[in-house]
């Protein structure tokens, strides 16, 4: 998922990727309100049957979301920078016949090379806030999209990771502004505000379609009391309340969809 040398590469951790991310409601939380977004925003584009999409899902990992793209017709280029990724992604696609649907490139984003045709729909979930240049990712994205194509971002929020910080009383990483994670885990090494990322959008002539808040309360429960819930419940509400503010700037991660106007 790492998208440059100097940026995390994830060889090392795919396994614990993969059971912490998507093994539990965390992942099925956020699979849920992807999918949500982007069948309100696409339509009838969006539908399995409908005119295939051209789908690059960069830095994306074991293809678990493209998996879901894959079942309802699309055709998907997934790139990553880790080869251990890569393989499980495409022992994943076999398993669930769906190999024909994809084309893999073990490569980082900005390495990407020219598209021919472009992409229609491009997915960057969970990677910006691996690499030090993040405004160089998302311009390299854009010169892989057609005219009236779809971005879907999604990236750790820096909003959460304050508040997170905060209720837990670790004000010392407040004080001293340590938001980052080691590298050496899980916790991203560069948490994002929604609003600069809005801005840069903006500022690169994107036209913005959705705004949601990903895990706006699940990761704040206890975790006694999320295990005595149910988990219908608990993404039925994530999903009500993840456009509603001041939840949505609380997601631990951010959604946005945004489409090229030129």
């Amino acid at each position: 998922m790492s998208d440059c040398m100097q940026d995390r590469n994830f060889d090392d951790l795919a396994v614990q990727f993969s059971n912490r991310i998507y093994s539990g409601t965390k992942g099925r939380i956020r699979l849920a309100l992807l999918e949500r977004d982007l069948d309100e925003c696409l339509g009838d584009a969006f539908v399995a049957g409908s005119t295939p999409l051209r789908v690059l899902d960069a830095g994306g990992g074991e293809g678990q979301f493209a998996r879901s793209l894959a079942r309802r017709g699309h055709k998907l280029t997934l790139c990553d920078h880790s080869q251990v990724m890569i393989e499980n992604a495409r022992q994943a696609a076999e398993r669930d016949n769906l190999a024909g649907d994809f084309h893999f490139l073990p490569c980082s984003i900005q390495s990407l090379p020219d598209p021919d045709p472009l992409f229609d729909l491009v997915l960057c979930h969970a990677v910006l806030e691996w690499v030090s240049d993040w405004q160089g990712v998302v311009t390299k994205l854009i010169t892989q999209m057609a005219p009236g194509a779809v971005l879907s971002l999604m990236f750790y929020n820096q909003h959460s990771t304050v508040f997170r910080s905060l209720v837990r009383g670790y004000f010392d990483r407040i004080k001293q502004d340590k938001l980052a994670g080691s590298g050496q885990g899980l916790t991203p090494l560069y948490p994002l505000l929604p609003e600069q990322v809005l801005a840069f959008m903006a500022d690169q002539g994107m036209e913005v379609l959705c705004q949601s808040g990903i895990r706006v309360f699940h990761d704040y429960m206890h975790k006694d009391i999320r295990e005595r819930r149910s988990e219908q419940d608990i993404i039925a509400l994530e999903k009500q309340f993840s456009r509603v503010e001041p939840y949505r700037s609380l997601g631990r991660y951010y959604h946005i969809l945004a489409r090229t106007t030129s």
